[in-house]
């Protein structure tokens, strides 16, 4: 009976934990995903990151069929993942992302647009080639759709989609010229414009980038149409062998590059031609335009640095002249039967960090280059006198009085400025022979309006006239450096002195002096003319 018992109570606790269980709300997680990118043709990589996810392996669905299994759950809830858009027909469709974790919210959703296509395989062909072509994204069961070739019908009868938006069509490849051409189709609702722009070749074909540039410019040849590994491709240079040997990649392109060689300005032609199975004459040539340029050597440097100029691309015979910052060099030169030139010339003195450098030919090839000047700018100098708090005297003594007035009067009444009130120092780092400076004196400390200014000071120091500054009282003044080449450092520090009157005691002692003087003068001029009178 108790074994019974015990029996039943076990029985009705499981009942009631799996009613628990069953009842209980699960618990809510935090499950995102993003696409990128969010729009593409049929066959576009789409990068798929999820956020949240507590399974082992996640299954990716495409409107609600599914797409792929056994992606991957990081220990952390990651999943990152990508894979090719499969065919579907134009507009919206949905990703969701689910794990095998079975709670029902482990799902999360993203659009994903399908936009119309067309591609070609292969992507090239030769005349009377059949080529398979295919478009996607169109509409369900779009009909009308007439596939062109640079607007040339591809088809005589219009292409119907199947429900998915998908459609195939062969057709022969047209006798063109060999070279690139556009593939387009509309349909009854998918408008040209919405397709892409894609290419298809005629070949063998082969094109160069870029089409123009200077001498020695680095041109990348593509190719298509080569025999699968042909060896022994050789390009030319306006007829004569510029390179050779190269070799063709087993699905039969090339890519190879060449160095545009001297030559004059203007157009000139790239020639390609492989072994027996591509010979010459059968890939179109490529045109390439010759720039005219001028190369410095060094290009940065400061004043009296030697600068080897070459010039290249110019007109053959051509007579060229060089300017630095349109100030003429003196140099003339000719260029060689390829456009080229040599010269060299000294930095001269200017202000500023780059200059241009010109050369002009009289046939009208012309190019520039720039020059660098590469010297820190000059420190800051150090005043030194007058110092802070400095007062100086518009006379010091009876004597300056004394002198100033006669200095007057021979300067006929006219105000002269040879009598000097101090003079002005201070140091700084650098060449002294490499600089200049400048200096400005103001009644106030912020220099709105200095009442005095003066500039290519050659010396650490300068005399300051009386007659430099209008009153007495306070004045403030600052000095910065210039170096040859024109870089200006910052002002220095300021500093503040006072100009002062003489006082009353010496200016009547001066009086009195000259006035005794004056009078001994005059007397002494009386007994002269006295003595001679008798």
């Amino acid at each position: 009976m108790t074994s019974r018992r015990v029996l039943l109570s076990v029985s009705l606790i499981s009942i009631i934990s799996i009613a628990v269980n069953i009842l209980a709300p699960s618990p809510a997680y935090a499950v995102s995903i993003s696409v990128t990118p969010t729009s593409g043709t049929a066959g576009s990589e789409i990068s798929i990151i999820g956020e949240g996810y507590i399974g082992k392996m996640a299954t990716i669905y495409w409107d609600d069929k599914k797409l792929v299994q056994n992606v991957p759950v990081s220990k952390a809830g990651q999943i990152n993942y990508t894979f090719e858009a499969p065919s579907a027909s134009k507009g919206e469709h949905t990703i969701k992302v689910t794990d095998d974790s079975n709670w029902a919210d482990i799902i999360a959703s993203a659009t994903f647009v399908i936009t119309p296509g067309v591609s070609t395989d292969p992507p090239w062909g030769k005349i009377g080639i059949p080529i398979l072509l295919s478009g996607s994204g169109f509409v369900a069961g779009e009909t009308k759709i007439k596939p062109t070739l640079d607007g040339r019908a591809l088809s005589k009868l219009p292409v119907t989609a199947d429900k998915t938006g998908t459609w195939h069509l062969v057709f022969d490849v047209p006798n063109l010229p060999k070279g690139e051409y556009i593939l387009a189709a509309s349909g009854e609702i998918t408008q040209q414009s919405e397709i892409p722009e894609t290419l298809f070749t005629i070949g063998p074909f082969c094109k160069a980038k870029p089409l123009s540039g200077p001498v020695g410019t680095k041109v990348t040849i593509t190719g298509i149409g080569f025999r699968p590994g042909e060896d022994g491709v050789t390009i030319t240079w306006d007829g004569p062998i510029l390179d050779m040997n190269f070799v063709a990649e087993p699905n039969g392109n090339l890519t190879c590059t060449i160095i545009v060689p001297p030559s004059i300005k203007g157009p000139h032609v790239i020639g390609i031609y492989g072994s027996s199975f591509t010979p010459r004459g059968i890939i179109p040539d490529i045109g390439f335009e010759v720039i005219p340029s001028v190369e410095l050597i060094p290009a940065e440097g400061n004043k009296g640095t030697t600068v080897k100029i070459n010039g290249t691309g110019f007109n053959s015979g051509e007579s060229v002249t060089v300017t630095y910052d349109q100030t003429d060099t003196g140099i003339t030169a000719v260029t060689d039967s390829k456009g080229s030139f040599m010269s060299t010339f000294q930095v001269p003195v200017s202000p500023g960090r780059e200059h241009t450098i010109t050369a002009t030919g009289t046939k009208g090839a012309s190019a520039q280059a720039v020059f660098s000047t590469t010297r820190g700018i000059p420190e800051a100098p150090q005043l030194l006198s007058p110092g802070t708090g400095a007062k100086l005297q518009s006379f010091n003594s009876v004597i300056d009085i004394i002198l100033n007035t006669f200095q007057q009067i021979g300067a006929q009444g006219e105000k002269t400025s040879s009598t000097n009130l101090t003079t002005m120092t201070w140091s700084s780092a650098g060449d002294p022979s490499e600089l200049t400076y400048s200096l400005q004196i103001s009644r106030s400390n912020d220099f709105p309006a200095p009442v005095f200014h003066k500039e290519n000071i050659s010396t650490n120091s300068y005399l300051l006239s009386r007659a430099s500054l209008p009153d007495a009282g306070t004045y403030y003044w600052r000095v910065k450096a210039i170096d040859s080449i024109g870089g200006e450092g910052p002002w220095s520090n300021v500093s503040k002195f006072e100009t002062v009157t003489t006082s009353p005691l010496v200016i009547a002692l001066a009086v009195t002096i000259l006035i005794l003087v004056i009078a001994i003068i005059a007397f002494t001029v009386m007994a002269i003319i006295s003595r001679n009178r008798y």
